[in-house]
Order: structure tokens, then C-alpha cells, then sequence
């Protein structure tokens, strides 16, 4: 079989190459049949339009071109008219024969003879309806073939949805910010923990530039990434949309491109927040241990000296006169050296518990006796004091020397607080909660500089000072003490304006929630 000119014409044409095959066949099988020497077959893809050139098969080396022939004018007769007819296309004898099948037109063959071939046209018409049937059999074959070829097509688009979909849940799932950035600082793509943290629905983020969304583009670990071509690390400080602060650390990682340039960088934002007050929790903890070993060690040098001097005082005490002018100080003085000997004690025993001696305790009582240990400082701070002391409270279980420590512990501050003079002012009352039963509350307010914002949530902690020559443990002591207590202590300030702790310990015989 030769080809002509026109054969790239003809597999330009949007055929399924299977049916073309088909047809090819066939238009041979028919060209031999009736003895011609060429056979061009044209179909029509629908009923009622012109048919088109679609095979073109011949016996010589250099088969007329189609132009030449002038085929598709002779063959779009033949398929109007629906009969064979004898004519000469390009100085050949030739046929044009329409190809019918079940009373539709399907088609058309324009067939050439050698001029001493007599044409034989009942015997083509009988051949161009066998012709008829196998294209219109070839047919079905190529649309099953088609509607297969589109079934696992939609199968595989169905398998890739499935599959980008389990992918995209698995990256949604990840708790840890993802996003894929472009060398243009472009969101190709986000997961939903990085757009919750920024408010946006993922969908929302990408296509955004990352300036726009997610902070500084030449700061950011992916903008470095692209200039230095390896990971890089940060942490930043973030409002979430709830009014959340949050520590993120971010990460950068390049994807790198058959040159060894990193086309797209992936950031991997993690929330470091809980971790970071963790190790911050045990770095305090790891420094209150060894000033516990220290004070330990300091308790048991200090404690034999201070012994001597409690025993000192006692004998003069008991060898002076009944009317002893300030006798009242010296005892105060008895009773605070006894109350170091116990703090020392309970330093020493810092890591040996030991079970303290409660008993009932009057707070307006305890108050008194610090006001009246601390009065010569307060007045030379020239800080007025104010009591308000409820009459009639009811006792507290408690450890004496503990709570003593605590109120001690907060007037102390509050002189301090009020170096340049002000007014303290020392409250009692008794609150009935319903639900926790009836608490003894004492307020210690001081009109000096107040507690920043930022450094009031830390105030209890163990290691924070903002004093220079403070350790940070009088407030971390005094809530541990009031915690062992059953008690609750809290903090109102105002910077420039005063600070109030509120401490609040259930009465005795009171049954307590925790």
C-alpha cells in the first residue's frame, strides 16, 4: 500500500486512532474487492454533516493528492445524493459511492480505476454496504474503547482527588504550622494550623504574598533561606486572633532545583510556648534547690551563734527587774530571734519535711505584732498607717510564725515601695462564701509605685525580683505558705498608683474545698 501527500492532513484530524486503523482497512479491503487501485473514504462524524477525509489507501508509489482530485466536491455529492456515480477526478476513471447504513448516510469513497478496468458499480454498492456494517462496527468498538479509556480516566481523577485529600487532611492534622513559599515570597500552600493562627481559612492564604499575611518577607526564615540557601531558625512573639500572645519558632527548609537552587521553601511554625515555660519552670527550680542547699548550710552556721544570743537574752530577761522600762521591746526582740531560729530551721529542713504545730490563731492579733516590729521603719519612711481591724474575728488554724512571716513579708514590701512616705492601710473582715464556706481576709495597701502589668502574672514566681538586692523568694515563700493553708493570696496594682494584696484563710472548725 502507498501513501499520499495528504496523509498528515488526514491523522491531523481528531479520530481515535483505533476507528482510523479501522477505517483504513476497510477502505482497502473494499478498493480490492472491486478492483480499483485507490480508495479514498471520507465519514461523516455526525448524521446529516459533510463527510471527512479519513483514509486514504492505493496499490501505485504516488497516489493524486486530494486537491488534485477534487474528492471532497464529488464525494460530498455522492453522499447528498446518496448514489453511486462515474466520474473522472484528477484524469482517472473513478466512482464516488455513497456508504450507507441502516438508511443514514455514514460516509462516502471516492474509488480510481486503470483506464482499461470496466467499473462495475452494482457489484461496488453491494460491497460499500459490508463496507457500511464494518465501519459502523468499528465505530462501536471505538466509542466502548472511548467510554473505557474515559472510565479510567475519571477512575484515576477520582484515585489522585482521594489522594491529595487524605494528604491534605494528614498536613491539616499536623499541629505545627505548614506553609510552601515561592522565591517571590508567594503562599503556595498553607494548612489549617498556620491560617488559624493568622484568622484566615487556608484557601485564603495562599496566593497572598507573605508580607501581606504573615510578617516581613526579607526577615523571615524563607526569604533568608532563598539568599543563603540553607535552613534558617527564629522565634517570634505573636498575637493570635483570640488575643492569645504566643512564642513561635519558625523553621525554614529549601527545595532545591536540578541546578542546586532553592525554587520553594517550606516554614514549619511551632508553637514553643508551653515548652519554653517548662524549661523556664525548671531552670527556677533547679536555682531554688541550690539556694536551698545554700541556705541549709548558711541555716546550720548561723543557727549556733543566734542560739547563744536567744539564751543571752533570756538570762537578762529573767535576772531584771519587773519594772524594766521597755521590757515590752526586749521581749518582742525574745520572740523575733526565736521566730530566725525557726525560719533557719525550716531552711535547714528545706528538703526534709517536717510536720508544723497548728494550732488557733487570732490574725488581728499577728497583724499588731508586726505593725508593732515594724513601726520605727515605717516611720521613718514617713509612711502613715491606717487599721482597720474587723472586732470579734474568728480564729484561723494555722502555724503562728508561718502567717507572721507572710503579713511581715508584705509590710516590709510595701515600705519599700513607699520609700519618699505614704499611707498603708491594713484591713480585716470576714467573707461567707457559699460554696467554700467563711474565710478570714486581710488587705496590706500601699500607695507607692505599683506593679507593672507585664511583671504582676510573675510576681509569685520563685527567682522574680524587681528589687536589685531581692531574690525573688519573700512573695514565692508567702504564697506557698498560704497555699499549705488552704488559703488563697491575690494582687491588684496600678502603676503609680499602689498595690493591694488580698489574703484570704478559712476560719477554724471551717470545712474547706481545694
Amino acid at each position: 500500500m502507498s501513501t499520499s501527500p495528504d496523509t498528515e492532513l488526514v491523522h491531523t484530524i481528531s479520530t481515535p486512532p483505533m476507528l482510523r486503523a479501522s477505517v483504513e482497512q476497510v477502505a482497502g479491503a473494499l478498493g480490492e474487492s472491486v478492483g480499483a487501485w485507490a480508495c479514498y473514504m471520507a465519514l461523516s462524524a455526525t448524521a446529516g454533516q459533510s463527510p471527512r477525509l479519513l483514509a486514504i489507501i492505493g496499490r501505485k508509489d504516488d497516489l493524486p493528492t486530494w486537491r488534485a482530485l477534487d474528492g471532497a466536491a464529488l464525494l460530498r455529492r455522492a453522499f447528498h445524493r446518496r448514489e453511486a456515480m462515474k466520474v473522472q477526478a484528477g484524469g482517472w476513471p473513478a466512482l464516488a459511492l455513497p456508504i450507507i447504513h441502516d438508511g443514514q448516510a455514514i460516509g462516502a469513497a471516492l474509488l480510481l480505476y486503470d483506464y482499461h478496468v470496466s467499473i462495475d458499480a452494482e457489484r461496488a454498492i453491494g460491497a460499500a454496504h459490508l463496507a457500511a456494517n464494518a465501519i459502523a462496527s468499528a465505530r462501536e468498538v471505538a466509542l466502548l474503547h472511548l467510554q473505557a479509556e474515559q472510565i479510567e480516566e475519571r477512575t484515576r481523577l477520582r484515585e489522585i482527588q482521594v489522594s491529595r485529600n487524605l494528604i491534605r487532611g494528614v498536613i491539616d492534622s499536623v499541629p505545627m504550622g505548614l506553609a510552601l513559599i515561592g522565591s517571590d515570597g508567594v503562599i503556595l500552600a498553607a494548612n489549617r494550623a498556620l491560617s488559624d493562627l493568622f484568622g484566615f481559612e487556608p484557601a485564603a492564604l495562599v496566593g497572598r504574598h507573605y508580607s501581606a499575611a504573615m510578617g516581613s518577607w526579607p526577615d523571615s526564615p524563607a526569604g533568608r533561606t532563598f539568599e543563603s540557601k540553607v535552613s534558617e531558625r527564629v522565634r517570634r512573639t505573636l498575637l493570635r486572633p483570640d488575643g492569645a500572645q504566643v512564642l513561635q519558632e519558625i523553621a525554614s527548609f529549601p527545595l532545591f532545583d536540578a541546578n542546586g537552587q532553592p525554587h520553594q521553601v517550606v516554614e514549619v511554625w511551632e508553637d514553643i510556648t508551653e515548652r519554653v515555660a517548662l524549661q523556664t519552670q525548671l531552670v527556677r527550680a533547679e536555682k531554688l534547690a541550690a539556694i536551698g542547699q545554700l541556705a541549709a548550710s548558711i541555716a546550720h552556721e548561723v543557727g549556733n551563734p543566734l542560739q547563744a544570743i536567744q539564751g543571752f537574752l533570756s538570762l537578762f530577761l529573767e535576772q531584771c527587774p519587773p519594772d524594766l522600762p521597755n521590757e515590752r521591746y526586749l521581749q518582742l526582740a525574745e520572740e523575733e530571734i526565736d521566730r530566725i531560729v525557726q525560719v533557719l530551721a525550716r531552711l535547714r529542713d528545706l528538703y526534709r519535711p517536717r510536720a508544723d504545730v497548728f494550732g488557733d490563731v487570732d490574725v488581728n492579733e499577728l497583724i499588731s505584732s508586726v505593725l508593732l516590729l515594724t513601726g520605727k521603719q515605717l516611720e521613718r519612711n514617713s509612711i502613715r498607717t491606717m487599721r482597720e481591724l474587723h472586732a470579734n474575728m474568728p480564729k484561723i488554724h494555722a502555724v503562728a510564725d508561718q502567717i507572721k512571716q507572710v503579713f511581715l513579708n508584705l509590710v516590709l514590701n510595701a515600705a519599700e515601695a513607699m520609700s519618699s512616705g505614704g499611707l498603708l492601710h491594713v484591713q480585716t473582715y470576714i467573707s461567707d462564701e457559699r460554696t467554700h464556706g467563711r474565710y478570714v481576709v486581710a488587705t496590706i495597701t500601699d500607695t507607692g509605685y505599683g506593679i507593672p502589668p507585664e511583671q504582676l502574672k510573675h510576681i509569685f514566681d520563685g527567682m522574680h525580683t524587681t528589687k536589685e538586692r531581692g531574690m525573688g523568694l519573700g512573695l514565692y515563700t508567702s504564697k506557698a505558705i498560704i497555699d499549705r493553708h488552704m488559703g488563697r493570696i491575690s494582687v491588684q496594682s496600678q502603676v503609680g498608683e499602689g498595690t493591694t494584696f488580698t489574703i484570704m484563710l478559712p476560719c477554724a472548725n471551717e470545712e474547706t474545698t481545694v
